[in-house]
């Protein structure tokens, strides 16, 4: 989906066209684990995929620059092959060896019209960047 490659992509299903002159931005929040972050449904994506996925995009043009927030486990582990000439910039709610810490989690915070959940519903990096 990110390197705009619709071959696998579910009829209507979207991909990323964008251009040099874009300016992207790619948020990303669910489970992770050192070196693998996991979709509500399928494979796990690993680190080494995001890394060739991230090249591929770099060598179609399709930013000027690219802000990658992710918010997951050990997130810090998706971006071992950033360089400072690299035009994007990743933004994680852990390092490579930590929790994103939970927020929002006991009954009284985790009810959504009146209903609990019994989750967490964000983690303390999201949570602060949004209140």
């Amino acid at each position: 989906v990110i390197t705009g490659d619709k071959s696998g992509v579910p009829r209507g299903g979207r991909v990323l066209e964008s251009g040099p002159q874009d300016r992207v931005f790619l948020n990303f929040v669910d489970h992770g684990g050192v070196g693998i972050v996991a979709f509500p449904n399928g494979i796990p994506l690993h680190a080494a995929d995001l890394s060739k996925s991230l090249e591929v995009m770099q060598s179609k043009s399709m930013f000027s620059e690219l802000l990658f927030y992710m918010e997951a486990c050990e997130s810090g582990s998706m971006f071992p092959d950033l360089s400072d000439d690299d035009k994007i910039f990743a933004l994680t709610a852990a390092n490579s060896r930590e929790s994103s810490w939970g927020e929002y989690c006991m009954p009284d915070n985790d009810t959504v019209n009146g209903k609990h959940l019994n989750t967490c519903l964000g983690d303390t990096f999201s949570i602060a960047w949004m209140e």
